[in-house]
């Protein structure tokens, strides 16, 4: 018998990634997450409580979050962030980490 996952709060994520960037959201912007078992977050298997890694893509510049723990993670850029888009990928990444907080992680 298969478990289905709860994963209201990556799904919470999405629906205000996309309230708040109606115009970028998968033209400009998209945002990946992928759990320990390496399932993505259409994934039907995918669990969030083991989320270890989520890419935020905007406008070529890419932000990885990893988790190295429970409660250990690391935020970094694969190129340099570009100061004209500070304020997006800040507001982005607010909205991620409100909603990954909520996530009771295993």
């Amino acid at each position: 018998m298969k478990i289905l996952r709860m994963n209201e709060n990556i799904k919470n994520m999405f629906k205000e990634l996309k309230r708040e960037f109606p115009e970028d959201f998968g033209s400009y912007f998209g945002v990946e997450a992928m759990d320990y078992e390496r399932n993505y977050d259409n994934d039907p298997d995918f669990d969030e409580t083991f989320l270890c890694e989520l890419v935020i893509c905007y406008r070529r510049q890419t932000v990885r979050i990893r988790r190295y723990s429970e409660h250990d993670w690391e935020i970094e850029d694969e190129n340099y962030i570009k100061s004209e888009y500070f304020r997006e990928i800040g507001k982005i990444l607010s909205i991620v980490m409100k909603h990954l907080g909520r996530i009771e992680f295993i």
